[in-house]
């Protein structure tokens, strides 16, 4: 007779071990679409992240139908529980420090390390046979010489508890301080991103699912509810995380829509013309400053202008300036760009010089490269909407 609840939940362990693998695909192969060294970096973390997923719950399906196999992956099954909430801490961590280099101390990973070296040399003493029998009979050895060893073997629920509650309360002080050094700048709004905050609403439930799922008696914490939240939880998490790490959307905190609009010109103007200008504005992007630097400078004449110019010009990270042009302008670079180029061309036909001009004539003064690539750009945009925001 088929067991549908044995193929029931055989369904569920599997539901985060196929998604960690399509997302770690879709993750490396954009790597070779990376602008920066951070981003490549943040990627890198972030595959080794969904590698631990995937490593955890695979020793999981592993557990329950090859228990043979299951003692050779005891040790990948450990990794799994204990490293991918430093990982997941990591990734936050990178992703609330835009404006810095990633610096990560290596002492993170001592006490894994040591737990799995300890883990692996007395699994060395301890026959095959009562190792197979500790995962099949799903119960401790409540006696005899390999008690301790036993208790040891299925400890690995207890230590993934451990570690997700303790580097979940390090990410909480992160996002914590991340938000107070964020409200005192003006590159900054004083709420979070909407998909920041469903992040941590499905990072609250997965701790207590988890928590839960260790309360329950180990022969039946497979098939409970609360091993299927987490299932479920988890791949949430990693599937929104992987989307606004491919899309560059990681700026934890959004920019309000009309922030220093009011700014004083002439005291922007003084500061970028001033020799360390880059440095004083370093993390500090408003649409006054981007504006005056458009209007003035004009770099949109270039017809090779590309995001990494304007990011060394305003000596800000690439996703914080991506994002700000998001969200107060509602158009990708590219589009922001082509809108002020389309601004110069209304300048140049109202000059005198290029009266009868078409602007089949005009559109290289403006930055176009082809006339194709004006007129794309001229029906990508409403008359009464184009530039509004400049």
């Amino acid at each position: 007779m088929i067991d549908f609840n044995l193929y029931l939940n055989t369904l569920v362990i599997l539901i985060p071990v196929f998604t960690a693998s399509a997302c770690m695909l879709l993750t490396a192969f954009s790597i070779h679409n990376c602008h920066t060294p951070q981003e490549k970096t943040l990627m890198a973390i972030h595959i080794r992240f969904l590698l631990m997923i995937f490593m955890s719950w695979f020793t999981v399906f592993c557990y329950l139908f090859f228990p043979k196999a299951f003692v050779f992956l005891n040790i990948p099954c450990l990794a799994g529980f204990v490293l991918a909430p430093v990982f997941f801490f990591r990734v936050i961590r990178f992703l609330a420090r835009p404006d810095r280099k990633e610096q990560f101390s290596p002492l993170h990973y001592l006490a894994p390390a040591l737990i799995g070296l300890v883990f692996l040399t007395w699994s060395l003493f301890v026959p095959f046979d009562v190792q197979v029998e500790i995962v099949t009979s799903r119960e401790l050895f409540i006696a005899g010489k390999y008690a301790l060893y036993s208790r040891l073997f299925t400890s690995k629920p207890v230590l993934r508890v451990i570690f997700m509650l303790l580097y979940y309360s390090f990410i909480a002080r992160q996002l914590v301080n991340y938000y107070r050094k964020a409200s005192c700048k003006d590159s900054f709004v004083l709420k979070p991103a909407r998909w920041v905050i469903f992040l941590i609403i499905l990072s609250l439930i997965f701790a207590f699912s988890s928590v839960m799922s260790f309360l329950i008696p180990r022969k039946s914490a497979i098939s409970s509810v609360y091993t299927a939240i987490t299932a479920f939880v988890i791949t949430g998490q990693f599937l929104l995380l992987t989307f606004h790490i491919i899309r560059r959307k990681y700026l934890l905190y959004a920019l309000p829509a009309g922030s220093n609009d009011n700014a004083d010109p002439d005291a922007e103007k003084k500061k970028t013309e001033d020799i360390g200008r880059r440095r004083m504005h370093s993390g500090k992007l408003t649409r006054s400053r981007l504006n005056t630097y458009f209007r003035e400078q004009k770099p949109y004449l270039r017809k090779d202008y590309k995001i990494a110019d304007l990011v060394e010009a305003m000596d800000v990270n690439r996703s914080v300036l991506s994002a700000f042009i998001n969200n107060n302008y509602n158009v990708n670079f590219n589009r922001f760009v082509n809108q002020w180029r389309l601004r110069e061309i209304k300048r140049l036909q109202i000059l005198p010089s290029n009266k009868g001009k078409s602007v089949a004539k005009l559109f290289h003064e403006a930055g176009f490269t082809e006339l194709r690539q004006y007129y794309r750009a001229a029906a990508a945009e409403k008359p009464r909407t184009l530039l509004r925001n400049s």
